[in-house]
């Protein structure tokens, strides 16, 4: 069974992108290591909404996740998805029962609050990983979209980086 994750990066003041939606904040610590590719390794599916695939297209190189199974949590259809990369219409529910029954590694639930916070509502964000970027932005995207209920989290690990970029690993529930 595979296990659902969380992987992202947040501003101290808790948001993911900038007032216009941009992530160009995050690039001057784009050459810290902090292990994205032993991360990256392990998973076998990568779940997104369609702001955050729009934003990856967006970026105008070839697909990030090339050779892993995508799914786009999208009510509109996909124009010309890259290889292994599809719509997915059929609800959250049922979006976590497909996933459970993957055994190709983990899944990553990459970016975007309102997907992330409605994964966290089912009960099925097993783990997150958040990296806290030492930077105040004001304003912007949230972290998580507001919930019904509050959830709680295990501290399992806290690592230091370069740049006084810290790594929260929390197991939910």
């Amino acid at each position: 069974m595979a296990s659902i994750r969380g992987y992202m990066a947040a501003s101290v003041d808790g948001y993911i992108a900038d007032a216009a939606g941009g992530v160009d904040w995050l690039e001057p610590f784009n050459a810290v290591d902090v292990g994205y590719a032993r991360f990256i390794a392990g998973i076998g599916t990568v779940v997104m909404g369609r702001t955050t695939y729009d934003q990856c297209i967006g970026f105008g190189a070839e697909w990030v996740y090339a050779g892993k199974r995508g799914l786009v949590v999208t009510s509109r259809a996909l124009s010309d998805p890259p290889a292994d990369v599809a719509a997915w219409r059929d609800g959250i529910g049922a979006l976590v029962q497909e996933l459970r029954a993957i055994d190709d590694g983990d899944v990553w639930i990459v970016g975007g609050a309102m997907l992330q916070s409605a994964f966290i509502e089912q009960g099925a964000l097993d783990r997150l990983e958040l990296f806290v970027m030492p930077l105040l932005l004001g304003s912007g995207v949230p972290l998580f979209r507001s919930m019904a209920q509050s959830q709680a989290l295990s501290l399992d690990a806290v690592e230091q980086f370069d740049m006084d970029i810290a790594r929260l690993d929390y197991r939910m529930g």
